[in-house]
């Protein structure tokens, strides 16, 4: 609160005062009151007011101050209550009753959204895991009848799996830390199970694996790892050449951290668009080619690499390939997280 604002509000009580002085003046004056008595008196006035005045603003200022440097540096600005003590001087208790009701429906309506938000997520698990139960039956009645149209309807089942897998992941990425445990696990054996989902469709495009330097171990969680491995690998098929398709996977060891290379000679992503490939929703002219890119697959491997304390970056260079680094620190440390 400037000073100068607070003046201002407070024009009419110096207005009333000089009238007051005025009439204090002419009536001791009217009495024959010495000059000197009619001043002291007159100072006496000035006085209190300018005290009270002074006193006014400085438990206002204190406060307004202390309210606007708490509510800069709260995350959730709607808690300001909690935080900040009580004004002792009346308007501004008013302004702190009328700002608890006002949090205190806001913290009703968030617990309102947050339980809306916590049942879809439950009734998308569930949803799930209750479609997987049909979709692994209908691959094994094609497992046990195999023609040439069979081994079409089994990709297309997984291509359905890989998507309701996806939907899972991504209901529980708002908090994959109640669902996830940090510990010392083969890099090697995680990518090979990846590359034996999608063997078929190695086989069908022609496309060759080059896999080394990847007997090592890291800090990750199994299954959250898998999934981000799938989501990579899954997007490199989607847009490297049939027959002379090649992707890399490869390490690079430093003292502190495993780097995975993940390297395809697809149709590369242009660099205006290289920094926004991990935003939400973001599908590129890539994607607009693409009928079935979502741009949900790498935001959801950012989120998740955020999640396990991971790093995870792109480059690329336009009709040449793409490669994708995550980056693994060593440490036991991360257990602890």
């Amino acid at each position: 609160m400037k000073i100068s604002e607070f003046l201002r509000e407070k024009i009419y009580l110096f207005v009333f005062t000089f009238l007051c002085s005025l009439i204090i003046f002419f009536f001791l004056f009217a009495i024959r009151v010495t000059p000197s008595i009619i001043v002291i008196i007159e100072f006496l006035v000035w006085s209190i007011v300018i005290v009270v005045l002074c006193v006014e603003y400085g438990r206002r200022y204190s406060f307004y101050k202390v309210l606007d440097e708490t509510l800069a540096g709260l995350e959730h600005k709607y808690l300001i209550t909690e935080i900040i003590e009580e004004p002792q001087f009346a308007d501004g208790k008013m302004l702190f009753e009328t700002l608890r009701d006002v949090d205190k429906s806001m913290a009703d309506h968030v617990h309102i959204y947050r339980d809306i938000q916590n049942d879809y997520k439950s009734y998308i698990e569930m949803w799930v895991h209750e479609v997987k139960t049909p979709l692994a039956a209908a691959k094994l009645i094609l497992d046990n009848n195999p023609t040439a149209v069979s081994e079409s309807l089994c990709e297309e089942i997984e291509k359905i799996e890989s998507f309701v897998e996806q939907a899972l992941f991504y209901a529980r990425s708002s908090n994959p830390e109640k669902d996830y445990i940090i510990k010392k696990i083969p890099l090697q054996e995680s990518v090979n199970r990846v590359i034996r989902k999608h063997s078929k469709s190695f086989i069908y495009k022609k496309i060759r694996i080059e896999i080394k330097d990847i007997d090592t171990f890291v800090y990750s969680d199994t299954k959250w790892l898998e999934f981000i491995l799938d989501q990579i690998i899954g997007n490199a098929l989607k847009y490297m050449p049939q027959e002379n398709g090649l992707l890399q996977i490869f390490c690079e060891q430093v003292e502190n951290a495993v780097y995975l290379h993940i390297k395809d000679n697809g149709i590369g992503i242009a660099s205006h668009e290289l920094p926004r490939i991990f935003d939400k929703g973001f599908t590129g002219s890539n994607g607009r080619t693409n009928e079935k890119a979502t741009g949900i697959g790498l935001y959801l491997c950012k989120t998740l690499c955020d999640k396990l304390y991971l790093n995870i970056q792109a480059s690329s260079i336009q009709r040449e390939g793409t490669t994708i680094t995550i980056t693994f620190p060593i440490s036991k440390l991360m257990l602890l997280k």
